[in-house]
């Protein structure tokens, strides 16, 4: 092995060079046995506390063989001993411990802890690689090593001050280990705060490391108001505040970047704060609408300077004399409008006017005292509403008692779980991630009344804008109530809302009223409320989001008009692109999307799961008193219609390749056994392979297992799953290798895209295997090993996307995970921690211990006494119990080996899906199984089967709900002349265009010849009859 000084690498987070050195050290060689060689380090005396730290950077070699991973940094003592022990995570620390844990990312920079013992003279640091197999080459790169003191921890009454609001930044385009911000900001804020590296973006304005400077540093660009939900979709009405210590107020983001070091930055979801290389100290803490900035220049600064900006020419600033106000509208968020501010400075400027380049739009103040406060507050609604929001919230309080406010709301929202046994990186991320779920989704309302009679209104989101907005006045249509934004369903639904849920029901329900007013107001729930209609992702999701909360007993101001919104998702064939389900068209009585919509796979299981959902919500509300009986009726239909639909992914299984595949408009599927190959991206599925489709059924699992053959089948599948290489090679239909193809290969668990959402639920299906010995174990490592790095920026496997990668480790470490989403129940693994008292916002305690939590593997588990025998417990049980008691082993047991937990099937049948008796007619729009075409009908419209069938349902599609019947007889016959009424409607109504609505017929028999008969003419779209 050999050693050489010089540059860096220059990976998808590095800018070539160290991790915080100019030059960092690369060693490469050939493995063969234990290798050696000495890093330059001083002679010390180990003190009590000390510990080695060093960052390494492993590159993946071409074979995949992950041999640079075998490799740490060692001490050697004087008395001949080396430094042993464990590292922060409780890994090996020696090299071949570090490669056999696979804790080491390849292609990243890591972060090494190692405790030292005190007393021990350093001799020698030596560098270490220990391989298991000879002959294979190896590189790398080593930075940062240093012997001293850890920083103090945190004493655990403040939980706040575990969480680093930066973990998840050290991240790119190229390869995510979180995307996200370092935002300070209230929980579920209107706002976010954060510093940005580059203030001339809407997507990555925050670089942990990759945008460093030549000497290897961040730079400040700015304090940035944001509401990014995540950088794919862009952030919007960005307004930057930068110091400038120079001569002149600099505008050009470029020139007036200040360096600084991670090491001087305070980030904290109540306050970041940070000390810059040109003396600065910049500090902000929020308000939900608003935020105090704190400004210290050093005495000898030639200049002391505010600019305010945004990231192009649309926005305004100005000076009165007494107050700034201003206004920005700009961003790539879909559903935005002008952004006001209002703000109130300690000091009166000197001067205020244009900054010296930079944006022709950029102000600037100028001051004679060296610190400067600025209280500012923002609105979407206008300028005067923006100075109502600052003296409700800012107006006579101390930087100080802000902080103090905004840190108690974050500990409340945080103490609903306590950890007890955790190391520090586990609270750290067990907090961090509570952190990240509290974020989002966002506020959108504003308080036009008072403190004490509050009354509430808010800038639609979705509803088009009015006229011209002006420098006072926002031209969106302003309406009273609440509504929230900013949450993509497609990855919320699997572990967010359910998480919403269980820690804080009062709150979910106020959360998901506010997407139903998206509803009210523009027809539809965004499918990624980013804030208003985007055109992105797969599936109506907040259809089974809002279903589990309701199922679970949040409290929906509105459960009716909760549930219609998803109805309407499940019903209505959408006409614009941006909302609703594509492919719905044809879909609807095909039974799924065809290949003729782009990731059609996608399209159609997330349906089937959604419909799922909103079934067990019909069931539900018919039993609701509440409810008009008349309503009733409809619900149960409804009901039923959905149950049997979401049973259709029997449709897109090919037991031909064993695989789900897509189908093609006239029903073949896509490819023949011989072309398909589940490791190809892309196509039918969404930003994933045919494998990590291949369990997508999460609302049926053992509907699921039927199709493989049964529980062993299942596991079989499974186990495949896991021992199946990804390779990152096979792009399919994306023009390049895309980023969650690197992150999945980073995962080094076979097809296993933990990175992603697809694969979040795949590792608790081996419950319905018989083997949920081999959950805990997945589970487990996926813990142990995937959320690290939490300290330099990272902490995430993938994009952190609005909590969702954080609500799984939190489910997880509780040995709960709501795996059938839209049943109110949990799938039962292990627990991490031995003691755990979860106690939900407004609700009562509930402890989880865990003898032996050392280990994976369930031996018992018990509920307030009560013995589990299945890996499932329902979530009423759950809340009503005090205890959840787990007894953990070193071996797998055959706890909850014989039965199958709940499911919708609920035996070893093929799920049987509903079929239309009629055949499909392209000649005849009634019965051409597409609602794009329509038919007036007269007084009677027959047709005949090609033989004798019973329909228990039938649906009719609407044109339009001016033209849709309210009344019909729908009639059988055995022989075309006597007829049999089957079925009577009046004051019927279609609430929405090109809806279909399902019929029960109450006495269903064989007949050949069927009739519908109105009393007047309508015109329909569409019609079925199913069995």
């Amino acid at each position: 092995m050999i050693i050489k000084t010089g540059g860096g690498p220059g990976g998808p987070t590095s800018p070539r060079a160290g991790f915080s050195s100019v030059d960092a050290t690369r060693y490469s060689g050939s493995s063969g046995g234990r290798q050696e060689v000495d890093l330059p380090v001083a002679e010390r005396v180990i003190q009590p506390g000390d510990r080695l730290r060093y960052k390494i950077y492993p590159e993946l070699d071409a074979a995949l063989t992950y041999t640079a991973t075998y490799a740490a940094v060692e001490l050697a003592f004087a008395d001949g001993t080396r430094s042993a022990g464990l590292d922060q995570y409780g890994n090996p620390a020696d090299a071949a411990g570090q490669g056999a844990a696979k804790i080491l990312y390849t292609n990243q920079w890591n972060d090494v802890q190692v405790e030292l013992p005190a007393g021990k003279t350093v001799a020698r640091a030596v560098l270490v690689v220990d391989a298991p197999e000879p002959g294979h080459e190896f590189a790398g790169w080593i930075d940062d090593v240093e012997i001293g003191p850890a920083p103090p921890a945190p004493d655990g009454t403040d939980l706040a001050a575990y969480v680093d609001t930066r973990r998840g930044t050290n991240a790119s385009h190229d390869f995510s280990r979180g995307n996200t911000l370092p935002i300070t900001a209230w929980p579920n804020g209107f706002n976010f705060l954060t510093p940005v590296t580059n203030a001339s973006t809407h997507r990555w304005p925050y670089e942990y490391h990759r945008a460093n400077n030549a000497d290897n540093r961040p730079e400040l660009q700015g304090l940035t108001f944001s509401h990014q939900p995540s950088p794919w979709m862009g952030d919007r009405d960005q307004l930057t505040i930068m110091p400038v210590a120079a001569a002149d107020p600099l505008g050009d983001p470029a020139e007036r970047a200040a360096a600084f070091s991670h090491d001087d930055e305070i980030a904290r979801p109540d306050l970041y704060a940070v000390t810059l290389a040109n003396g600065i100290r910049a500090e902000l803490t929020p308000t939900d609408h608003g935020a105090t900035f704190r400004f210290t220049f050093p005495a000898d600064a030639p200049g002391r300077h505010l600019v305010f900006d945004t990231i192009d020419e649309n926005g305004e600033f100005g000076y009165d004399g007494t107050a700034l106000t201003g206004w920005v509208e700009n961003g790539s968020e879909t559903g935005r409008t002008r952004m006001y501010c209002y703000g109130l400075l300690s000091a009166a400027p000197t001067k205020f006017g244009p900054a010296i380049g930079g944006r022709a739009n950029g102000r600037a103040a100028t001051f004679d005292v060296p610190e400067v406060t600025l209280r500012i507050a923002t609105s979407f609604i206008g300028v005067d509403q923006a100075r109502h929001n600052l003296s409700l919230e800012l107006e006579g309080r101390t930087f100080e008692e802000i902080q103090a406010a905004a840190n108690a709301v974050w500990n409340e929202r945080l103490q609903v779980m306590r950890p007890e046994g955790a190391t520090l990186p586990q609270l750290r991320t067990v907090y961090g991630n509570l952190y990240r779920l509290n974020l989002y989704p966002n506020s959108h309302f504003e308080n036009v009344g008072t403190a004490e009679a509050p009354e509430y209104r808010y800038a639609s989101a979705v509803l088009p804008v009015e006229g011209t907005a002006t420098a006072r006045d926002t031209n969106a249509v302003v309406r009273p109530g609440k509504m929230y934004v900013n949450s993509g369903f497609w990855d919320t639904y699997r572990t967010a809302w359910p998480a919403y849920a269980f820690f804080y029901p009062e709150l979910t329900g106020e959360l998901i009223d506010g997407f139903v007013q998206q509803y009210r107001d523009g027809g539809w729930i965004a499918r990624w409320s980013s804030p208003g209609y985007a055109d992105c992702m797969t599936g109506t999701s907040s259809d089974v989001s809002f279903a589990d909360a309701y199922l679970k007993g949040v409290p929906l101001p509105d459960a009716l008009a909760t549930y219609d919104a998803g109805l309407r998702n499940a019903t209505v064939a959408p006409e614009a692109t941006e909302v609703g389900r594509k492919g719905a068209e044809t879909g609807f009585f095909a039974g799924y999307v065809s290949t003729g919509t782009e990731e059609s796979v996608s399209w159609s299981l997330e349906a089937y799961l959604n419909d799922f959902g909103l079934a067990q919500v019909a069931a539900r509300l018919a039993e609701d008193p509440a409810v008009p009986p008349a309503r009733r009726a409809e619900l149960l239909e409804e009901a039923e219609y959905l149950r049997r639909r979401s049973l259709n992914y029997v449709l897109l299984f090919d037991d031909a390749i064993n695989f789900f595949q897509g189908r093609r408009p006239d029903g073949t599927f896509a490819k023949p056994a011989a072309e398909f190959d589940p490791e190809e991206w892309g196509g039918d599925f969404t930003e994933t392979d045919g494998w990590n489709f291949a369990f997508h059924v999460a609302h049926d699992p053992r509907g699921l297992a039927n199709l493989y053959g049964g529980a062993a089948g299942l596991e079989a599948k499974l186990d495949a799953f896991f021992a199946t290489p990804e390779l990152a090679v096979k792009k399919g239909t994306y023009s390049i290798v895309i980023h969650e193809m690197v992150e999945a290969q980073a995962v080094r668990m076979g097809q296993f895209g933990f990175s992603n959402q697809p694969a979040h639920h795949i590792a608790w299906m081996y419950n319905y295997a018989g083997a949920p010995n081999k959950t805990q174990a997945i589970v487990r490592e996926v813990l142990d090993r995937l959320y690290v790095g939490e300290e330099i920026g990272q902490g995430y496997p993938g994009d952190e996307d609005n909590g969702e990668m954080s609500a799984w480790y939190l489910f997880a470490a509780l040995g709960l995970y709501p795996l059938r989403v839209g049943a109110p129940e949990y799938a039962i693994g292990s627990p991490l921690f031995p003691r755990t008292v979860v106690t939900p916002l407004g609700g009562s305690p509930l402890t989880i211990t865990a003898d032996g939590a050392e280990h994976p593997y369930v031996q018992a588990v018990s509920l307030n006494g009560r013995k589990l025998s299945t890996a499932s417990v329902a979530h009423a049980d759950l809340i009503g119990a005090t205890q959840l008691d787990f007894t953990l082993g070193a071996a797998p047991s055959t706890w909850a080996t014989q039965e199958f937990p709940p499911s919708l099937t609920a035996d070893d049948k093929i799920a049987t899906p509903l079929t239309d008796l009629i055949p499909t007619d392209p000649s005849n729009p009634l019965f051409d199984d597409t609602s794009a075409t329509e038919t007036r009908l007269g007084p009677h419209t027959t047709w005949s089967l090609p033989a004798p069938g019973t329909a228990t349902l039938y649906t009719l599609t609407c044109a339009d709900a001016e033209t849709a019947p309210t009344a019909w007889r729908l009639e059988g016959s055995l022989d075309g002349i006597t007829w049999t009424t089957l079925d009577n409607r009046t004051n019927t109504i279609f609430r929405w265009p090109r809806q279909t609505r399902p019929f029960t017929i109450p006495t269903p028999g064989a007949y050949q010849h069927y009739r519908l008969s109105l009393p007047t003419p309508a015109t329909l779209t569409q019609l079925e009859l199913l069995q």
